[in-house]
């Protein structure tokens, strides 16, 4: 093994470590002791005679410059956060169940971590067989990009699926459910009854919320729970919409089938524009092969039909 090859390796080997280290702190980040106990300590303290705790914020010298610095900090975090993809538990676990992804936050974080720490590893080692420093960079350069932002992009994919999906199961959940409080059952009976009869990303969230009623949680604050956890503008609204129905004072069977109607009315639409905007899409690629073909047997014939020959 030469000597460039040698380094290489090593290079490869104390990125690897870097990059280790630095998924697991991000993946489990650490508290300090005193930061874990000043919740419990206020009240005591204020007991005591002392004063409140100040108000978290980055720590530089003086209140004018915490006030200047302070939102620069918070947007490179939040910068960071989206780059990375690896923020709190529970905005993590909401994204999750947007995605419809089935893995915990513990389960999401080491998979984050294995691609975070084995992509550029792999690609590395890779490189590392041609000899070359520069390759080696390289290749553990795109592995580390390709690591970090392979399960994010997985993560929005899911959640683009999951709301097309949504979009379309809207109108039918609505329709059944008219059809079951038509029967004289309570909103709450019917919801119950589609959950266990059907399937879909509509039936899972209206699930969470038969899950919370169940557990004690009220009818209106479960459906604006779902309504406000859910990615989709439609749901959100359709979910506020069976809130506002739990108080009562409407003809509830009457109202979703005509919020069924609207929301089949509104996919329709969608499905033609998408459609639209498909058929551009294999329209342009024959403009741009075909047209130089068709240019070229149009104007071959012109120099024997110009000058004769």
């Amino acid at each position: 093994m030469g000597t460039v090859t040698v380094d290489a390796a090593l290079a490869a080997a104390l990125g690897a470590s870097a990059l280790c280290w630095l998924g697991v702190r991000l993946a489990h980040p650490k508290r300090s002791p005193v930061a874990r106990m000043a919740l419990y300590l206020e009240l005591p303290r204020m007991h005591l005679g002392g004063r409140p705790g100040a108000m978290a914020g980055p720590l530089v010298a003086g209140e004018a410059m915490r006030r200047v610095l302070g939102p620069l900090a918070g947007t490179a975090i939040s910068l960071m956060d989206r780059v990375v993809g690896v923020g709190a538990a529970e905005s993590l676990e909401l994204s999750l169940r947007q995605a419809g992804m089935k893995m915990t936050v513990d389960e999401y974080r080491r998979e984050y971590l294995r691609r975070l720490v084995g992509t550029p590893v792999l690609l590395g080692l890779l490189g590392a067989v041609t000899g070359k420093a520069l390759y080696v960079g390289l290749f553990f350069l795109a592995g580390l990009f390709s690591g970090a932002r392979r399960l994010p992009e997985r993560a929005r994919a899911g959640t683009k699926r999951r709301n097309e999906r949504v979009r379309s199961d809207l109108p039918t959940v609505a329709a059944v459910l008219a059809l079951k409080i038509e029967n004289n059952k309570s909103l709450v009976v019917a919801v119950g009854d589609v959950v266990s009869q059907g399937s879909g990303p509509v039936v899972d969230d209206l699930g969470r919320a038969v899950h919370l009623i169940n557990a004690g949680f009220g009818e209106v604050p479960a459906f604006e729970l779902i309504a406000r956890e859910t990615a989709e503008p439609a749901a959100a609204r359709f979910y506020r919409f069976l809130a506002a129905a739990a108080v009562g004072g409407l003809d509830l069977a009457k109202a979703l089938l005509d919020q069924a109607n609207e929301l089949r009315a509104q996919r329709r639409e969608e499905v033609e524009r998408s459609a639209a905007r498909r058929q551009m899409s294999l329209v342009l690629p024959n403009l741009v092969f075909m047209a130089p073909v068709l240019f070229a047997f149009l104007l071959a014939p012109l120099p024997q039909m110009l000058f004769g020959k």
